[in-house]
């Protein structure tokens, strides 16, 4: 049994369409605390961690730890046709494998019904990864640089030096460079062990930092040369992580 209240739709959908812009179908593991998904895209270049507790909702119950799987963003489209002034209940109807979400305003009520699927039977595994260096930014920033970088270049360097943090692109059109010293009022916090560095395809950077760039104010990036970087999207409740294998050889 797995039943969930929501009076305000804006933040979890914005939340949901975090997730879709890296994972189109995946399976929520669900307990009487949280939701938790740890999914990875098609191509395996991103992977996506979150949890959100139960908490956030205005209404919670789980019985048992029933695993959802669905196509997540066939159930955002069903999210952009609730109004903001609508009731919101979602429960899933393990009998029937569906998931149903009820909207309701007043004496007007509204019934959206889609297919649960097979559990995946892939295990994800956790990242595993030592970091170098770490900076924590606002988001607002690092969706500057990005959309920067998106004017010359397919790809985006991400570097981070003892004082400096540095998100550059060159490509036939020209260049684009960001630099934030340490004392920078965007740059919150930065800690080197090791200058790192490394190459990111920038259409994953982009969709990712634009996604949940609408959900939180700070991001946390965590580098090694060469090697996934993690962003880490600070959220009121819960946890929204992201991990985007580098470009080799670009």
């Amino acid at each position: 049994m797995f039943e969930v209240e929501v009076s305000r739709i804006d933040p979890f959908r914005s939340l949901v369409k975090a997730l879709s812009v890296i994972v189109e179908e995946g399976t929520f593991v669900l307990n009487e605390a949280q939701v938790r998904l740890l999914a990875m895209d098609p191509s395996h270049v991103a992977m996506v961690d979150f949890e959100l507790p139960g908490g956030f909702f205005d209404g919670y119950r789980c019985e048992g730890e029933p695993r959802l799987s669905i196509n997540i963003k066939e159930f955002l489209k069903f999210l952009d046709r609730v109004d903001k002034d609508e009731q919101v209940r979602i429960v899933l109807n393990e009998e029937k494998a569906r998931l149903v979400i009820h909207c309701k305003r007043g004496g007007h009520s509204r019934r959206f019904e889609m297919p649960v699927l097979e559990p995946l039977d892939e295990e994800v595994p956790q990242p595993k990864i030592f970091f170098k260096a770490r900076a924590r930014l606002t988001t607002g920033a690092l969706r500057m640089a990005i959309r920067d970088a998106d004017l010359v270049s397919e790809h985006v360097r991400v570097e981070v030096d003892k004082d400096v943090l540095k998100i550059s692109a060159e490509g036939d059109m020209g260049s684009s460079f960001s630099e934030w010293e340490r004392d920078s009022d965007d740059l919150l916090d930065l800690k080197v062990d090791e200058a790192s560095g490394a190459t990111f395809t920038l259409s994953y950077l982009s969709d990712i930092a634009n996604a949940a760039g609408s959900v939180s104010e700070v991001a946390v990036l965590e580098l090694s040369t060469d090697m996934p970087v993690k962003m880490e999207f600070e959220i009121p409740q819960g946890r929204l992580v992201y991990y985007l294998a580098p470009c080799i050889g670009v």
